[in-house]
Formats: structure tokens, C-alpha cells, sequence
């Protein structure tokens, strides 16, 4: 998480000097990007980037939340907490940095300021929960791994849309992408860590009726029918 908050700090910065001059990637792999477009591929990106529009997050996100709270409420919770305070983090780093959007060729209309992506953290912050909410449900090992690629390829697909369409530097969806796997691993911190504390205090007697369920990260609850995909529980997934 370190790593990808020196990322999010060194792309902001570089992104506020004379309008992002200084990642000089960025021009190239735009200019690249239009001149491979296609009317079938540019429909794919078309429909691919509404998976991170605001109605669709939201309403995703309403399920992701009502899903979630009949099985754990401390993710409930911390979902409920990540979207909303998505839009507002999100306006304040691009008012920070100022950096404009690429300009011409554009096949769909941007608004504001360009770094770091909305689209980009709102599918972040809604679809990057899904192992987690699956966790509480699946049963089965390789089910929840597939949720789980599907999810993140969502991510990285409305990422590689927005560039696209022209409407977000590569630098933006970077930087975008790195915020919200640092919003991902603090929520997952803070469940793990709700989990730890229940769990010492179901061992030490402290909890009289221990909850039939505890999940944190992304696996599988601690029922011994579950399949521990991930890090849900204490333990991990072996490599």
C-alpha cells in the first residue's frame, strides 16, 4: 500500500506541472490508441466504460451493500463508507492537480479535470468488493476465483476505456487504479482487523453467542464447509 500511495503522490505531482508534460508516455500512447480504432472495438469501449458510470456504481453499489449486511455487517459498513467518499476525493485531487484532458478525438464527453480517473475509482470502489461479498456466499474455490477475474477485469477494462476514448490520459487510469487498490487494502486492513478482535474475543470467552459467520479479505467465512479462497480468515490462500 506504500508503494501505491508514492505512485498516486508521484503521478499527481508530475500531472500539475505544465499540464503533464513531464509523463511523456502519455501523448504517445493516445495518439497510438486513435489511430487503431474501429467501429467494433470502439463500441466495446463505449459500452465496457458505462461499468463505471456513476448509476451503474451506485445501483451496483446498493446491491453490493444489502448483499453484504446479512452476512457481515463491518463490510457493509466500510462499502457504505468507500462510496461515498469516492466523489468527494476524487474532486479534490483533480481541483489539486488541475491537469486538462486530452483534447480532440474524443468519442465520448469529459468534464473537468483529468487526474486522477472517476471512472476509474468509482469501479474501484464498487467492483473491487465483489470477492469479498462472494466470500460470504460462494462455496466453492473456483467459483470465487472466477468472480473474482471477472471483477477485476471490469476494472482494468473501464481503465483501458477511458483511454480510448480519449477522454483520460494513461497516467489518469495509473493513478486511478493505484488509489483504489490503496482504498481496497485499507478497507480490507479494517475488516481483518474486526475479525482478529472478534475472534479474540470469542477464544477468550468474552462473546457468549459467537457470530456464525466473521469474514475479512477476500475468502470464504470461517463455517469449516467454506472453501478459505483467500484472505477472509486468518489464514491465506497457499501459493
Amino acid at each position: 500500500m506504500p508503494a501505491a500511495l508514492v505512485l498516486v503522490a508521484l503521478l499527481g505531482a508530475a500531472a500539475s506541472v505544465r499540464g503533464g508534460d513531464l509523463l511523456v508516455w502519455d501523448r504517445p500512447i493516445t495518439d497510438a490508441s486513435v489511430a487503431l480504432r474501429g467501429p467494433l472495438i470502439d463500441r466495446i469501449a463505449l459500452w465496457v466504460t458505462r461499468l463505471g458510470s456513476t448509476p451503474v456504481v451506485l445501483g451496483a453499489g446498493l446491491v453490493g451493500i444489502v448483499l453484504a449486511a446479512r452476512r457481515c455487517r463491518t463490510l457493509a459498513l466500510v462499502m457504505l463508507v468507500t462510496i461515498a467518499a469516492r466523489a468527494p476525493v476524487e474532486w479534490l485531487l483533480k481541483d489539486l492537480v488541475g491537469r486538462p484532458r486530452p483534447t480532440g478525438a474524443r468519442l465520448v464527453v469529459g468534464t473537468g479535470f483529468s487526474y486522477p480517473s472517476g471512472h476509474v475509482l468509482a469501479a474501484a470502489a464498487t467492483w473491487g468488493f465483489v470477492p469479498l461479498i462472494a466470500a460470504l456466499y460462494v462455496h466453492r474455490r473456483w467459483l470465487w476465483w472466477t468472480l473474482t477475474t471477472l471483477a477485476w477485469s471490469t476494472i482494468t477494462l473501464v481503465a483501458w476505456s477511458r483511454v480510448w476514448l480519449g477522454v483520460h490520459w494513461t497516467s489518469d487510469v495509473v493513478g486511478g487504479l493505484a488509489l483504489g487498490f490503496v482504498a481496497l487494502s485499507a478497507a480490507e486492513a479494517l475488516i481483518d482487523d474486526r475479525h482478529r478482535r472478534a475472534v479474540t474475543a470469542c477464544s477468550s470467552g468474552r462473546l457468549r453467542h459467537p457470530p456464525r459467520r466473521l469474514a475479512v479479505r477476500a475468502g470464504a467465512s470461517v463455517d469449516a464447509d467454506r472453501p478459505r479462497v483467500a484472505a477472509m480468515t486468518a489464514e491465506r490462500l497457499p501459493q
